[in-house]
Protein backbone atom coordinates (compact mmCIF):
# COMPACT_ATOMS: atom_id res chain seq x y z
CA UNK A 1 0.00 0.00 0.00
CA UNK A 2 2.67 2.70 1.06
CA UNK A 3 4.85 1.62 -2.24
CA UNK A 4 1.55 2.36 -4.47
CA UNK A 5 1.16 5.60 -2.62
CA UNK A 6 4.35 6.49 -3.29
CA UNK A 7 4.71 5.56 -6.61
CA UNK A 8 1.38 7.63 -7.56
CA UNK A 9 2.96 10.92 -5.70
CA UNK A 10 5.91 10.33 -7.66
CA UNK A 11 4.11 10.15 -10.87
CA UNK A 12 2.06 13.12 -10.20
CA UNK A 13 4.92 14.85 -9.31
CA UNK A 14 6.77 14.44 -13.06
CA UNK A 15 3.64 15.24 -14.46
CA UNK A 16 2.76 18.31 -12.98
CA UNK A 17 6.49 19.18 -13.63
CA UNK A 18 6.63 18.49 -17.10
CA UNK A 19 3.53 20.44 -17.74
CA UNK A 20 5.39 23.68 -15.56
CA UNK A 21 8.18 22.89 -18.36
CA UNK A 22 5.69 23.17 -21.41
CA UNK A 23 4.42 26.25 -20.30
CA UNK A 24 7.73 27.76 -19.60
CA UNK A 25 8.64 26.59 -22.83
CA UNK A 26 5.52 28.49 -24.36
CA UNK A 27 6.45 31.74 -22.77
CA UNK A 28 9.87 31.88 -24.56
CA UNK A 29 9.06 33.21 -27.93
CA UNK A 30 12.13 32.03 -30.11
CA UNK A 31 13.93 28.90 -29.27
CA UNK A 32 17.50 28.06 -31.05
CA UNK A 33 18.64 24.44 -30.55
CA UNK A 34 22.31 24.34 -31.57
CA UNK A 35 23.85 20.71 -32.40
CA UNK A 36 25.97 18.96 -35.15
CA UNK A 37 29.99 17.96 -34.68
CA UNK A 38 31.73 20.96 -34.67
CA UNK A 39 31.21 24.54 -34.19
CA UNK A 40 28.76 24.15 -31.63
CA UNK A 41 29.37 26.21 -28.76
CA UNK A 42 31.02 28.87 -31.25
CA UNK A 43 27.45 28.94 -33.15
CA UNK A 44 25.71 29.39 -30.19
CA UNK A 45 27.61 32.27 -28.81
CA UNK A 46 27.45 34.45 -32.03
CA UNK A 47 23.37 33.54 -32.17
CA UNK A 48 23.08 34.70 -28.96
CA UNK A 49 25.27 37.73 -28.88
CA UNK A 50 23.66 39.20 -32.59
CA UNK A 51 19.88 38.51 -30.22
CA UNK A 52 21.45 40.63 -26.97
CA UNK A 53 22.53 43.85 -29.04
CA UNK A 54 19.45 43.40 -31.41
CA UNK A 55 17.36 44.41 -28.59
CA UNK A 56 16.41 40.68 -27.67
CA UNK A 57 16.55 39.68 -23.75
CA UNK A 58 18.20 36.37 -24.22
CA UNK A 59 19.45 33.25 -22.04
CA UNK A 60 22.54 31.25 -24.25
CA UNK A 61 24.24 27.87 -22.76
CA UNK A 62 27.40 26.09 -24.02
CA UNK A 63 28.06 22.94 -22.77
CA UNK A 64 31.60 21.09 -23.10
CA UNK A 65 34.34 20.53 -20.86
CA UNK A 66 33.18 23.95 -19.17
CA UNK A 67 29.36 24.52 -19.44
CA UNK A 68 28.57 27.64 -19.28
CA UNK A 69 25.53 30.32 -18.95
CA UNK A 70 25.48 33.54 -21.40
CA UNK A 71 22.89 35.79 -19.09
CA UNK A 72 20.82 38.50 -20.37
CA UNK A 73 23.73 40.95 -19.90
CA UNK A 74 26.49 38.87 -21.54
CA UNK A 75 27.84 37.88 -18.57
CA UNK A 76 28.84 33.91 -18.14
CA UNK A 77 28.24 32.07 -14.97
CA UNK A 78 29.68 28.79 -14.90
CA UNK A 79 27.35 25.62 -14.66
CA UNK A 80 28.26 23.70 -11.61
CA UNK A 81 27.81 19.69 -12.00
CA UNK A 82 27.80 17.49 -8.83
CA UNK A 83 28.48 14.43 -11.46
CA UNK A 84 28.93 13.55 -15.05
CA UNK A 85 26.86 15.41 -17.87
CA UNK A 86 23.32 14.85 -18.07
CA UNK A 87 20.65 15.78 -19.97
CA UNK A 88 18.00 16.88 -17.51
CA UNK A 89 20.64 19.84 -17.01
CA UNK A 90 18.24 21.18 -19.80
CA UNK A 91 15.18 21.49 -17.89
CA UNK A 92 16.89 23.63 -15.09
CA UNK A 93 18.35 26.37 -17.88
CA UNK A 94 14.77 26.58 -18.94
CA UNK A 95 13.81 27.31 -15.37
CA UNK A 96 16.33 30.03 -14.98
CA UNK A 97 15.15 31.40 -18.69
CA UNK A 98 11.54 31.37 -17.61
CA UNK A 99 13.02 33.50 -14.29
CA UNK A 100 14.69 35.67 -16.29
CA UNK A 101 12.07 37.21 -17.98
CA UNK A 102 13.41 36.16 -21.51
CA UNK A 103 12.53 36.34 -24.83
CA UNK A 104 14.60 34.10 -26.51
CA UNK A 105 16.98 30.96 -25.51
CA UNK A 106 19.88 29.38 -27.61
CA UNK A 107 21.30 26.05 -26.06
CA UNK A 108 23.85 23.62 -27.15
CA UNK A 109 23.21 20.08 -27.68
CA UNK A 110 24.86 18.38 -25.10
CA UNK A 111 23.74 14.91 -26.34
CA UNK A 112 25.34 12.30 -28.32
CA UNK A 113 23.45 9.42 -27.72
CA UNK A 114 20.84 9.35 -31.08
CA UNK A 115 18.31 8.32 -28.31
CA UNK A 116 18.96 11.28 -26.07
CA UNK A 117 19.47 13.97 -28.81
CA UNK A 118 15.58 12.95 -29.79
CA UNK A 119 14.47 13.48 -26.23
CA UNK A 120 16.82 16.44 -25.42
CA UNK A 121 14.67 18.50 -29.06
CA UNK A 122 11.06 16.73 -28.20
CA UNK A 123 10.74 16.70 -24.68
CA UNK A 124 13.48 19.41 -23.38
CA UNK A 125 14.35 22.11 -25.52
CA UNK A 126 11.01 21.69 -28.48
CA UNK A 127 13.08 24.49 -30.50
CA UNK A 128 11.60 26.94 -33.20
CA UNK A 129 15.09 26.91 -35.12
CA UNK A 130 17.41 23.80 -34.58
CA UNK A 131 20.57 23.92 -35.97
CA UNK A 132 23.02 21.08 -37.04
CA UNK A 133 26.59 23.05 -37.80
CA UNK A 134 28.55 19.94 -39.65
CA UNK A 135 28.91 15.94 -40.18
CA UNK A 136 32.57 15.15 -40.00
CA UNK A 137 34.22 11.97 -38.39
CA UNK A 138 33.92 12.18 -34.56
CA UNK A 139 32.01 9.96 -31.95
CA UNK A 140 32.39 6.86 -34.00
CA UNK A 141 32.07 5.43 -30.55
CA UNK A 142 28.06 6.75 -30.02
CA UNK A 143 27.07 7.18 -32.79
CA UNK A 144 28.24 4.68 -35.52
CA UNK A 145 31.11 4.08 -37.47
CA UNK A 146 30.33 6.14 -40.55
CA UNK A 147 29.50 9.42 -41.20
CA UNK A 148 26.02 8.34 -42.61
CA UNK A 149 25.50 6.98 -39.15
CA UNK A 150 26.54 10.25 -37.73
CA UNK A 151 23.94 12.09 -39.66
CA UNK A 152 21.25 10.36 -39.29
CA UNK A 153 22.21 10.87 -35.02
CA UNK A 154 22.45 14.36 -35.54
CA UNK A 155 19.31 14.56 -37.06
CA UNK A 156 17.57 13.30 -34.22
CA UNK A 157 17.38 17.00 -33.11
CA UNK A 158 15.33 18.76 -36.17
CA UNK A 159 12.80 20.55 -34.36
CA UNK A 160 8.84 19.72 -36.15
CA UNK A 161 7.25 21.76 -37.39
CA UNK A 162 9.91 24.35 -37.22
CA UNK A 163 13.12 25.15 -38.99
CA UNK A 164 16.08 23.63 -39.47
CA UNK A 165 19.55 25.58 -40.61
CA UNK A 166 22.90 23.43 -41.49
CA UNK A 167 25.94 24.77 -43.57
CA UNK A 168 26.42 20.66 -44.14
CA UNK A 169 26.09 20.61 -47.94
CA UNK A 170 26.79 16.74 -48.74
CA UNK A 171 24.19 15.88 -46.23
CA UNK A 172 21.49 18.83 -47.13
CA UNK A 173 19.68 16.44 -49.16
CA UNK A 174 19.24 13.95 -46.07
CA UNK A 175 18.26 16.76 -43.73
CA UNK A 176 15.79 18.40 -46.03
CA UNK A 177 13.85 14.99 -46.28
CA UNK A 178 13.51 14.48 -42.77
CA UNK A 179 12.85 17.63 -41.42
CA UNK A 180 9.62 17.68 -44.53
CA UNK A 181 8.60 14.27 -42.67
CA UNK A 182 8.04 15.82 -39.55
CA UNK A 183 6.67 18.97 -41.51
CA UNK A 184 10.10 21.04 -41.09
CA UNK A 185 11.96 22.88 -43.75
CA UNK A 186 15.71 22.95 -43.95
CA UNK A 187 17.89 25.74 -45.27
CA UNK A 188 21.34 25.83 -46.36
CA UNK A 189 24.01 28.25 -44.60
CA UNK A 190 26.16 27.87 -47.63
CA UNK A 191 29.52 29.83 -46.95
CA UNK A 192 30.89 29.64 -50.29
CA UNK A 193 27.70 31.11 -51.65
CA UNK A 194 27.09 33.18 -48.63
CA UNK A 195 27.84 37.16 -48.93
CA UNK A 196 30.51 38.03 -46.17
CA UNK A 197 30.56 41.83 -45.78
CA UNK A 198 33.77 43.24 -45.34
CA UNK A 199 34.11 43.57 -41.57
CA UNK A 200 34.06 39.94 -41.83
CA UNK A 201 36.34 38.71 -44.56
CA UNK A 202 39.38 38.40 -42.15
CA UNK A 203 37.21 35.83 -40.31
CA UNK A 204 37.37 32.74 -42.81
CA UNK A 205 38.14 30.34 -40.14
CA UNK A 206 34.65 31.13 -38.86
CA UNK A 207 32.90 31.63 -41.99
CA UNK A 208 30.72 28.32 -42.05
CA UNK A 209 29.51 29.43 -37.83
CA UNK A 210 29.25 32.71 -39.47
CA UNK A 211 27.08 31.72 -41.95
CA UNK A 212 24.54 29.83 -39.64
CA UNK A 213 24.57 32.60 -37.36
CA UNK A 214 23.43 35.52 -40.64
CA UNK A 215 20.78 32.51 -41.65
CA UNK A 216 19.41 32.38 -38.12
CA UNK A 217 19.16 35.88 -37.23
CA UNK A 218 17.68 36.41 -41.16
CA UNK A 219 14.91 33.83 -40.02
CA UNK A 220 14.44 35.85 -36.37
CA UNK A 221 13.92 39.04 -38.55
CA UNK A 222 16.68 40.98 -37.10
CA UNK A 223 18.43 44.01 -39.31
CA UNK A 224 21.64 42.98 -41.07
CA UNK A 225 23.98 45.87 -40.10
CA UNK A 226 23.68 45.15 -36.57
CA UNK A 227 24.07 41.41 -36.78
CA UNK A 228 27.14 41.94 -38.75
CA UNK A 229 28.82 44.52 -36.69
CA UNK A 230 28.31 41.73 -33.77
CA UNK A 231 30.23 38.86 -36.08
CA UNK A 232 32.59 40.67 -36.76
CA UNK A 233 33.28 42.19 -32.73
CA UNK A 234 32.78 37.90 -31.27
CA UNK A 235 34.55 36.66 -34.16
CA UNK A 236 37.58 38.55 -33.48
CA UNK A 237 37.47 37.63 -29.82
CA UNK A 238 37.68 34.03 -30.36
CA UNK A 239 40.15 34.18 -32.58
CA UNK A 240 42.32 35.60 -30.10
CA UNK A 241 41.84 32.29 -28.46
CA UNK A 242 43.16 30.41 -31.56
CA UNK A 243 46.73 31.99 -32.17
CA UNK A 244 49.16 33.68 -29.56
CA UNK A 245 52.62 33.84 -28.82
CA UNK A 246 54.49 33.52 -25.94
CA UNK A 247 58.07 33.52 -24.14
CA UNK A 248 59.14 30.78 -22.42
CA UNK A 249 62.16 29.37 -21.07
CA UNK A 250 64.36 31.65 -23.06
CA UNK A 251 62.59 30.60 -26.47
CA UNK A 252 59.52 32.09 -28.67
CA UNK A 253 57.01 29.82 -29.03
CA UNK A 254 54.00 30.11 -31.49
CA UNK A 255 50.73 28.39 -30.84
CA UNK A 256 47.82 27.58 -32.53
CA UNK A 257 44.97 26.25 -30.27
CA UNK A 258 42.89 23.14 -32.36
CA UNK A 259 42.10 21.49 -29.13
CA UNK A 260 38.91 21.62 -29.31
CA UNK A 261 38.59 20.49 -32.91
CA UNK A 262 38.60 17.22 -32.13
CA UNK A 263 38.66 15.92 -35.36
CA UNK A 264 41.22 16.22 -38.17
CA UNK A 265 39.24 17.68 -40.66
CA UNK A 266 38.28 20.69 -38.23
CA UNK A 267 42.57 20.63 -37.25
CA UNK A 268 43.57 21.19 -40.14
CA UNK A 269 41.40 23.93 -41.76
CA UNK A 270 42.38 25.94 -38.33
CA UNK A 271 46.04 24.95 -39.03
CA UNK A 272 45.70 26.49 -42.59
CA UNK A 273 44.22 29.08 -41.63
CA UNK A 274 46.54 30.11 -38.80
CA UNK A 275 49.14 29.92 -41.14
CA UNK A 276 48.51 32.59 -42.98
CA UNK A 277 47.55 34.89 -39.90
CA UNK A 278 50.89 34.44 -37.96
CA UNK A 279 54.52 33.82 -38.35
CA UNK A 280 54.43 29.84 -37.43
CA UNK A 281 58.78 29.07 -38.03
CA UNK A 282 59.94 25.26 -37.85
CA UNK A 283 60.22 23.23 -35.95
CA UNK A 284 56.39 21.99 -35.95
CA UNK A 285 54.99 20.38 -32.98
CA UNK A 286 52.08 19.04 -32.87
CA UNK A 287 50.81 18.19 -28.95
CA UNK A 288 48.22 15.52 -28.68
CA UNK A 289 46.13 15.29 -25.71
CA UNK A 290 44.72 12.08 -25.68
CA UNK A 291 41.30 10.60 -23.54
CA UNK A 292 41.02 7.04 -22.68
CA UNK A 293 37.35 7.69 -23.87
CA UNK A 294 37.77 8.50 -27.24
CA UNK A 295 39.81 5.52 -28.70
CA UNK A 296 38.67 5.89 -32.13
CA UNK A 297 39.44 9.53 -32.05
CA UNK A 298 43.06 8.60 -31.05
CA UNK A 299 43.55 6.18 -33.96
CA UNK A 300 42.27 8.92 -36.49
CA UNK A 301 45.24 11.48 -35.04
CA UNK A 302 47.48 8.18 -35.00
CA UNK A 303 46.67 8.27 -38.73
CA UNK A 304 46.53 11.77 -39.73
CA UNK A 305 49.88 12.35 -37.89
CA UNK A 306 51.66 9.53 -39.65
CA UNK A 307 50.90 10.76 -43.25
CA UNK A 308 51.34 14.16 -42.43
CA UNK A 309 54.76 15.75 -43.28
CA UNK A 310 54.77 19.15 -41.83
CA UNK A 311 55.50 18.10 -38.27
CA UNK A 312 59.32 17.85 -36.75
CA UNK A 313 58.07 16.59 -33.12
CA UNK A 314 54.60 14.63 -32.11
CA UNK A 315 54.52 14.99 -28.33
CA UNK A 316 51.39 13.54 -26.64
CA UNK A 317 49.77 14.45 -22.99
CA UNK A 318 46.96 13.43 -20.85
CA UNK A 319 45.17 9.82 -20.50
CA UNK A 320 47.16 6.59 -21.07
CA UNK A 321 50.31 7.74 -22.27
CA UNK A 322 51.46 3.86 -22.76
CA UNK A 323 48.53 3.00 -25.03
CA UNK A 324 48.97 5.89 -27.09
CA UNK A 325 52.60 6.00 -27.63
CA UNK A 326 52.65 2.48 -28.48
CA UNK A 327 49.99 3.13 -31.18
CA UNK A 328 51.59 6.62 -32.40
CA UNK A 329 54.97 5.10 -32.90
CA UNK A 330 53.23 2.23 -35.13
CA UNK A 331 52.09 5.16 -37.21
CA UNK A 332 55.04 7.79 -37.66
CA UNK A 333 57.57 8.33 -39.74
CA UNK A 334 60.67 9.85 -39.02
CA UNK A 335 59.11 12.51 -36.28
CA UNK A 336 60.19 12.48 -32.88
CA UNK A 337 57.86 11.24 -29.90
CA UNK A 338 57.82 12.91 -26.79
CA UNK A 339 55.17 11.49 -24.47
CA UNK A 340 54.80 14.36 -21.65
CA UNK A 341 53.63 12.86 -18.20
CA UNK A 342 51.63 15.15 -15.09
CA UNK A 343 49.19 17.72 -15.85
CA UNK A 344 50.91 20.92 -14.07
CA UNK A 345 51.03 22.81 -17.74
CA UNK A 346 54.23 24.41 -16.64
CA UNK A 347 56.28 21.66 -16.39
CA UNK A 348 54.58 19.79 -19.36
CA UNK A 349 56.03 22.79 -21.41
CA UNK A 350 59.20 22.98 -19.98
CA UNK A 351 59.61 19.49 -20.60
CA UNK A 352 58.74 19.71 -23.72
CA UNK A 353 61.13 22.81 -25.10
CA UNK A 354 64.09 20.62 -23.61
CA UNK A 355 64.02 18.01 -26.53
CA UNK A 356 63.56 20.93 -28.99
CA UNK A 357 66.75 23.00 -29.21
CA UNK A 358 65.50 26.00 -31.70
CA UNK A 359 64.64 29.26 -29.92
CA UNK A 360 61.63 29.35 -32.11
CA UNK A 361 59.15 27.16 -32.49
CA UNK A 362 55.39 26.34 -33.57
CA UNK A 363 52.93 24.33 -31.04
CA UNK A 364 49.83 22.80 -32.92
CA UNK A 365 47.44 21.77 -30.38
CA UNK A 366 44.82 18.99 -31.19
CA UNK A 367 42.76 15.99 -29.92
CA UNK A 368 41.02 17.17 -26.78
CA UNK A 369 40.40 20.17 -24.99
CA UNK A 370 39.21 18.67 -21.70
CA UNK A 371 41.89 18.24 -18.84
CA UNK A 372 45.67 18.67 -19.79
CA UNK A 373 44.43 20.06 -23.10
CA UNK A 374 42.06 23.17 -21.63
CA UNK A 375 45.26 23.85 -18.91
CA UNK A 376 48.16 23.95 -21.56
CA UNK A 377 45.71 26.06 -23.67
CA UNK A 378 45.49 28.79 -20.79
CA UNK A 379 49.09 28.37 -20.10
CA UNK A 380 50.09 29.26 -23.39
CA UNK A 381 47.84 31.71 -24.32
CA UNK A 382 48.42 33.58 -20.82
CA UNK A 383 45.05 33.20 -19.35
Amino acid sequence: MYFSLFFIVIIGYLVVERVRHERRLKRIRIRIHVNGTRGKSSVTRLIAASLRRSGIRTLAKTTGSEPQLILPDGTRETVRRRGPANILEQLGVIRRADKLGVNAIVVECMALDPVLQFVSETKLILSTIGVITNVRPDHFEVMGDTLDNVAEALSKSIPQNGTLVTADVHYFPLFTSLASAIHSHAILADAGATCIPEALQDHLVFRENVAIAQQVCSLVGLDPAVVNSCLADECSAMEKCVVSNRFIGGKTIHFINAFAANDIDSTRIIQEWASTRMHCPKPWVALFNNRDDRPLRMRSFAGFLGNASSYDYVAIIGEGLGLVSRYFRRSLHGETLLPLGGTAPELLITELLKHVPDPELTIIGMGNEKGAGQLVSRFLRGA
